[in-house]
């Protein structure tokens, strides 16, 4: 739990937040838990509430998306600040992948690609709405 809160601490830490912008396919939000059905809809509330922050950015993919460079497998791409190359880091069952620098384009691309096939993020926070609101039946 403390690693947890450490690691979102970053999102609302006074001065430098850590700037986030997510994009999650919205099968990975519909999971519902029969031991503690409130599960989900706890966790829909929270990610509302984190929304709510300027450095935050969240969009879904729908179900019924187009094709997306996504569906090839999740990955991560961070900019630093400063001199520090962009990485991009790819987690399997195998081990992580690091990629740095200029060999990130490819990601960078893929992304602006996910992005626009995404759902807005006023449709993005309508939907987690409509879904947090299903999951208390």
């Amino acid at each position: 739990m403390e690693v947890r809160q450490a690691r979102q601490a970053v999102l609302s830490r006074p001065g430098q937040p850590l700037d986030l912008w997510a994009v999650i396919h919205e099968a990975a939000l519909r999971k519902r838990f029969a031991a503690r059905p409130a599960t989900m809809r706890d966790q829909l509330c929270r990610l509302s509430e984190i929304c709510e922050l300027p450095n935050v950015t969240l969009q879904l993919m729908p179900l019924n998306s187009t094709a997306h460079p996504g569906l090839l497998g999740s990955f991560l791409l961070a900019t630093f600040p400063g001199p520090t190359p962009e990485a991009a880091l790819l987690e399997n069952v195998a081990g992580a992948t690091y990629v740095e620098g200029e060999d990130t384009g490819p990601f960078a691309s893929a992304l602006a690609r996910i992005r626009a096939a995404a759902l807005s993020v006023e449709d993005t926070m309508v939907r987690i709405g409509q879904l947090a609101e299903g999951q208390g039946r």
